[in-house]
């Protein structure tokens, strides 16, 4: 297929001329009946029940069914499948592996464009909306309407990032979000206070310079910061804390020409050169210390700070000897305090075989309890296993995934992360303070050339951190590209 259609070609056949029939054939046959009930019930075998101060009852699943489901197997997702299984025994899932799909989904594309593909997908949230506009995914809005679920039951910033032209084409799985973590036994060598972080830029510029240690040889034994590839921070996290814009609110114009970001890049580049040397010097070091064996720079205790997602909360717990503690990132002079997310969610193409009962997966593992007790359940078993393979001493910790179901949220934090330890709280509240008030959702913010915009600036931040161009100069090449992209998704929308 490659060989015969670029990926351009490919998403530009990807249109929603075909799409009117399969929506219309996909649409839900529910049957609705609403019972007065004193306590929570549940039926889960040929009916879903919505529990709330009334029990909404639709009637879906009248005989047993085969669907497919792209995923990302492994035992904790086949644990969590089975449970499903279980609850819902009419509906016979078959997981399989949906292979790259953050930066392009080929598998998936070609199989939508031929009809064909799975009942449910996962997909990333970054390229959500330019996949979306392309048709390749089905409105779930009568689904989700008929349900018994509420738009407030979820994330805001996640759902908007499902919704294309205010219609719903996905559920939201899960997010992260981007904070600074530090390390407490580091801060005390050099006469650090552990309780405080550096709370702007030009204190984070200070206590690198504190915190980097080097041998006789002059070569770094540790770096205090490395602001760009170590941890998870990439450029969107620099730029939105300087208050940058990424995208019109029409999706139409990208923003990445707007002085902030060229203020960002060069900060970034003005923190190489002084605190750490070169890029490359940077990237080797990290490179060392993954090829020695160590892992992680910051979980290696290599690096003294760290910007990352908060899913690296699971593999510091694996080192109970490791002190650790995290805050929002620090913000330069006339910044915000800031961060951005993503994740995934999962989708219905056009061509699902038996809509109904794909509802039926797409909810439950996305937005109910149930699901999520299930994943739970299989991540706390795993970690046990884990930790009894690799010989950790302790009781066995783990955190649960940052819910997109509020309700889940709760639960999580209810019977899981309060009989953690003292750091998972506290990391957890950070956590969801920053997806309540102060994050940006990565689909949203990179439109409908989102495979373009993740490239472009990355491209631009190495050209800039390695002196090839000036920071103006690199990100004006991203504009260029981007816009274009852009642009052509936009003829095609609006030749639709």
């Amino acid at each position: 297929m490659k060989s015969q259609m670029t990926r351009r070609q490919l998403l530009r056949c990807l249109g929603l001329g075909s799409l009117g029939l399969a929506l219309a054939a996909c649409q839900p046959q529910v049957i609705k009946e609403t019972v007065v009930v004193e306590k929570e019930v549940e039926k889960i075998v040929k009916e879903t029940v919505v529990v709330k101060e009334t029990v909404v009852v639709q009637k879906v699943l009248k005989e047993e069914v085969e669907i497919d489901f792209w995923y990302f197997p492994n035992l904790i997702a086949e644990e969590q499948l089975a449970t499903f299984m279980e609850q819902y025994p009419n509906i016979k899932v078959n997981m399989s592996e949906l292979g790259e799909a953050v930066f392009g989904d080929q598998k998936f594309m070609t199989a939508v464009a031929a009809g064909k593909g799975p009942s449910v997908a996962i997909q990333n949230r970054h390229t959500f909306m330019q996949f979306a506009a392309k048709g390749m995914y089905l409105d779930i809005t009568p689904y989700f309407e008929a349900s018994g679920l509420k738009r407030s039951d979820m994330t805001p910033v996640q759902f908007e990032e499902t919704s294309w032209q205010g219609k719903i084409y996905g559920l939201p799985r899960e997010t992260d979000t981007r904070l600074l973590y530090w390390n407490r036994k580091h801060f005390e060598e050099v006469g650090l206070d552990p309780d405080v972080p550096p709370k702007t830029w030009k204190e984070l510029e200070q206590y690198s310079e504190k915190l980097n240690k080097k041998d006789n040889a002059g070569n770094f034994d540790r770096i205090g910061f490395v602001p760009y590839l170590v941890g998870n921070s990439w450029m969107w996290l620099y730029g939105f804390l300087n208050r940058a814009p990424a995208i019109s609110d029409d999706k139409r114009t990208i923003l990445v020409d707007d002085p902030r970001w060229a203020q960002a890049l060069q900060w970034l580049v003005d923190f190489y050169d002084k605190y750490i040397g070169t890029f490359e010097l940077a990237n080797a070091f990290s490179a060392g210390v993954s090829s020695a064996g160590l892992g992680d720079p910051f979980a290696a205790e290599k690096v003294s700070m760290v910007a990352h997602c908060d899913t690296v909360v699971n593999n510091l717990l694996r080192n109970p000897a490791l002190e650790w503690d995290v805050a929002p990132m620090p913000i330069p002079d006339g910044g915000v305090q800031s961060s951005w997310s993503c994740g995934w969610s999962l989708v219905m193409p056009p061509s699902a075989k038996y809509p109904d009962a794909a509802w039926e997966l797409m909810r439950w593992w996305t937005a109910s309890n149930e699901g999520w007790h299930a994943l739970a359940e299989a991540t706390k078993a795993d970690t046990v296993r884990y930790w009894e393979r690799e010989k950790i001493t302790g009781t066995p910790l783990f955190m649960p995934w940052d819910a997109c179901y509020l309700p889940a949220q709760e639960m999580l934090e209810t019977e899981y992360v309060s009989k953690g330890t003292e750091i998972m709280r506290k990391a957890w509240a950070t956590s969801m303070d920053c997806l309540a008030n102060w994050t940006h959702g990565c689909g949203t913010e990179m439109g409908l050339a989102a495979l373009e915009y993740w490239v472009e600036i990355d491209n631009a931040v190495r050209s800039a951190l390695s002196h090839k161009a000036t920071p103006e100069e690199a990100l004006a090449i991203c504009k260029q590209k981007v816009q274009e992209g852009t642009d052509r998704a936009w003829e095609a929308v609006d030749s639709m």
